[in-house]
């Protein structure tokens, strides 16, 4: 049987969340999970059964996890953006201290 990949986290709220509204629905599911090498968090994805992805993405739509406003996403993308900015805030202050340190030396 073909599973298709409908929904991944690495947050373990949402995969028990997830798990018992699947069950509760008697959906083919299952869950498999990957090692990020990057991040090393332990990426989850939940398949579903072929005959059972229009049921899945409606169970994921009414639960809010299809919302692009998900509030696991929006954190992580704006922690990123908070540290890109504070990295070059860092960057520019570290220039302008050698820009002034090199223009205020004596010949």
């Amino acid at each position: 049987m073909e599973y298709i990949t409908v929904y991944a986290t690495s947050d373990d709220n949402e995969v028990a969340v997830l798990q018992s509204l699947f069950s509760d629905r008697n959906l083919d599911f299952r869950i498999r999970e990957d090692q990020a090498a990057s991040t090393g968090k332990k990426e989850k994805y939940f398949q579903v059964a072929e005959k059972d992805r229009k049921a899945a993405r409606e169970i994921l739509h009414e639960s809010g996890y299809m919302n692009l406003e998900h509030p696991h996403r929006e954190a992580s993308a704006t922690r990123g953006k908070k540290w890109m900015f504070i990295f070059l805030a860092a960057l520019v202050l570290i220039l302008v201290a050698i820009l002034i340190g090199w223009f205020m030396t004596a010949p």
